[in-house]
């Protein structure tokens, strides 16, 4: 890579997705999202937008996982703990190897970063 890359977290042109493997329990996500940049070699990283409507998702969090929220708030949790309640302007790591649940309580946005 030779060059800087630039994403507006307001203005991105966001396309309909929802992260591989994610199962839906309640409600419609709604997903959209937005890569800026992903490597699939190792070391694997990639960076993004995400956002969901509210729901309730759970996921096997295959990497490390760090996110930004950028608006709305969210209760997350791993297995067999208690939830975490984010909201706007918190930094969030999640490491692999877990399951996580993700209660979207209002429209979401978050930056996120994947980290092998």
């Amino acid at each position: 890579m030779s060059k800087i890359l630039k994403v507006s977290a307001g203005t991105a042109a966001l396309e309909s997705w929802q992260p591989e493997g994610v199962t839906i329990h309640e409600g419609n996500p709604d997903g959209h999202g937005y890569t800026l940049f992903e490597r699939r070699s190792s070391p694997q990283f990639g960076t993004g937008i995400f956002t969901s409507q509210p729901c309730t998702t759970t996921y096997e969090l295959t990497d490390n996982e760090i996110i930004y929220v950028v608006e709305g708030s969210a209760t997350l949790s791993l297995a067999g703990q208690e939830g975490v309640l984010v909201t706007v302007g918190d930094l969030v790591f999640l490491p692999k190897g877990h399951t996580s649940t993700w209660v979207f309580h209002e429209p979401f946005k978050e930056i996120w970063f994947l980290v092998e």
